[in-house]
């Protein structure tokens, strides 16, 4: 049996999917990047954003989604830089995607 969804209710879904997702992210300064968007047992890094809008996301977070949904990797980019507009407040220019995190989205501790 097929559904037809609309975009806008797609979007809906998949904000609410990032809702519980990703709910108990916390804001924290960067190192390299503005803010990085962590879970607070420091060990799963999943967004970074600079100042000049650039908002950089986690491949695993946008592989799955577009497995699971079933819709292409450039429409989650899109998907995920709303969610995070309207999460966040902060304005997304240029999204990209991250493989490996290493120092890219390394929280500041002070050292």
């Amino acid at each position: 049996m097929k559904y037809l969804i609309t975009e806008n209710r797609l979007n809906d879904i998949i904000f609410k999917y990032l809702d519980e997702k990703l709910d108990g992210i916390e804001k924290k300064k960067g190192k390299y990047l503005d803010f990085i968007f962590a879970f607070p047992n420091g060990g799963n890094n999943v967004l970074g954003w600079k100042k000049s809008g650039d908002l950089f996301i986690k491949d695993e977070l946008i592989m799955e989604i577009s497995s699971f949904f079933g819709i292409k990797n450039d429409n989650t980019l899109r998907i995920i830089s709303k969610w995070f507009e309207d999460k966040y407040n902060l304005k997304v220019m240029n999204t990209s995607r991250v493989k490996w995190w290493s120092r890219v989205l390394v929280e500041n501790r002070g050292f």
